[in-house]
Order: C-alpha cells, then structure tokens, then sequence
C-alpha cells in the first residue's frame, strides 16, 4: 500500500515552493506588464496597437486560457480579473 503524503495534493499549501506555480505566475506577471506597458513599439520596431489591445482583452474579456493560467499558478481569476480592471482602466466604476 503507498504510503498518504499531503504535499502530493494540489492544495495551496503544496504549491508554495513549486516550480510550476512560479512558472504560471510569471506567465501572469508578463502578460499583466504587457498590457500595463506604455510603449509604443514592439522588439521589432512595428507599432504595437493590435497587440496592445489583445493584451489588454486578455484580462478585460477573459477567456479559457485565462482561468487555465490563473488556475495553474493557484489565484483566483475573478479577483486577477478585478485588479488588472482597475489598473487598465482607473477612473471607470468597477
């Protein structure tokens, strides 16, 4: 019979030090600093308008892959959702 460890859970606790949730939320940290970014260029030099705005869709108008990723790096989607909300978009009434 195998032996019950608790750390083997999926718990909040067992994912503390894990590596795949810092993966995850650093996946959440850059696409956040990506629409947060002011600047107007991309690593290529091309306007970034189309891309800023996907950006920013990711948290305004979330879809799958986003509860999938906020899922993996342990947060809750709906408040993610409401801070990214109240960074985009400061003065409009959440």
């Amino acid at each position: 019979m195998a032996n019950y460890n608790p750390n083997n859970k999926v718990t909040p606790l067992g994912l503390v030090s894990s590596p795949e949730l810092s993966l995850w939320r650093a996946v959440l940290a850059t696409a956040a600093s990506d629409a947060i970014d002011d600047s107007w260029l991309d690593y290529k030099g091309y306007p970034r308008g189309a891309k800023r705005s996907a950006d920013r869709d990711y948290f305004l108008n979330p879809n799958r892959s986003f509860y999938q990723v906020c899922y993996w790096a342990g947060l809750e989607p709906e408040y993610v959702q409401r801070k990214m909300k109240k960074a985009l978009c400061p003065k409009t009434p959440l």
